[in-house]
């Protein structure tokens, strides 16, 4: 095993000040990447990449974080070519929503959905020209391996789980295949509207919050959705109202990266500890808006953030809605079949 032989760290407030040691150093690696792989305009989004790496090897082990970054760097091929493209753009998205969907069946979807945010960047603004050669694609793929790699090794090395969390480890069956694929076909419903509508008005950044946002709200079970419904707007605003704060506050000498560094540090160790979502997204969504920022449209992009995400939770909600007495249906058929005789 990756953490074998590996001293635990049972402290927690040593645990926190390691694991934002371990976030920076990351963040460091990813840029280094960037650098090596010649893909300098890829450097914010490797570094989202490493911090969903972080994420999924905090929450899940080391074992799903290669798997999960390898999927994402298999997607980002057909990803990158896609940016005119809404057709071979929804179908990347597409098989993404299905996967996540059936991940649901072992409660993996809340660590997996950080790794299809930074897929979602990649379609709706590709840090690759309009019309990237097949080398600058592999040379993206090769990098977002080698981030996700290297966050995976250290946070499994310096910071493998405590007894209480491996027990939480076993991944026990928590929906059945039936409720897993239909939620995959809602995930995927979604994708087919938002994305085309992303992509055709040219939304780049906005189209991201429209396209990312019905795969946070939308759960396996209908009526947990609204409780997240809400959670997400929370979430958004109070992200939005840090950026706003940020963008009045910080002097244009002060780099982005510094408060988008700090946001990242702050969400990683939210998820790790596995806090509360509406806190999480907050920290989340500072990031992603500081890491796809300047100083000069900071405000117009955190204003664009909430009417996009506003639309993406309108798409949720309507999915829903058709969803719902679906659900109840089935839900009427298997108790009226359990108490047949």
């Amino acid at each position: 095993a990756m953490t074998a032989d590996v001293p635990l760290v049972t402290n927690p407030r040593r645990r926190q000040v390691i694991q934002v040691v371990v976030v920076l150093v990351c963040l460091a690696m990813a840029h280094r990447s960037a650098l090596l792989f010649h893909l300098e305009a890829a450097a914010g989004v490797l570094c989202l990449a490493s911090l969903a790496t972080l994420v999924v090897c905090a929450r899940l082990g080391w074992r799903h974080a290669l798997l999960g970054v390898a999927g994402l760097a298999v997607l980002s091929v057909p990803a990158v070519f896609s940016h005119n493209d809404p057709i071979l753009a929804t179908t990347v998205l597409t098989v993404a929503a299905l996967g996540l969907g059936l991940s649901a069946r072992w409660q993996l979807k809340p660590a997996y959905w950080f790794l299809v945010v930074t897929l979602c960047i990649l379609i709706t603004k590709s840090p690759l020209p309009v019309v990237p050669s097949a080398g600058e694609a592999l040379r993206l793929a090769l990098a977002l391996l080698s981030a996700g790699g290297v966050a995976t090794l250290l946070q499994s090395r310096l910071l493998p789980p405590l007894q209480k969390a491996r027990d939480q480890l076993t991944f026990a069956v928590a929906h059945s295949w039936r409720r897993c694929v239909a939620h995959g076909v809602m995930l995927a419903a979604a994708v087919v509207v938002s994305t085309p509508i992303a992509l055709q008005h040219h939304w780049h950044t906005t189209g991201l919050w429209l396209i990312v946002t019905p795969f946070l709200v939308l759960q396996p079970f209908v009526r947990e959705s609204w409780a997240v419904a809400l959670h997400r707007s929370l979430g958004t605003l109070a992200g939005v109202l840090l950026v706003v704060v940020l963008a009045l506050a910080l002097p244009h000498s002060v780099p982005l990266v510094l408060p988008a560094i700090a946001a990242a540090v702050i969400t990683v160790v939210i998820a790790a500890k596995q806090g509360h979502r509406t806190l999480m997204l907050t920290a989340l969504t500072a990031t992603i808006v500081l890491f796809n920022s300047n100083h000069n449209d900071l405000l117009l992009m955190a204003d664009k953030r909430v009417l996009a995400s506003a639309l993406g939770i309108a798409i949720a909600l309507s999915i829903m809605a058709i969803a719902h007495p679906i659900e109840q249906r089935f839900s009427r058929c298997a108790r009226s079949g359990s108490t047949a005789p």
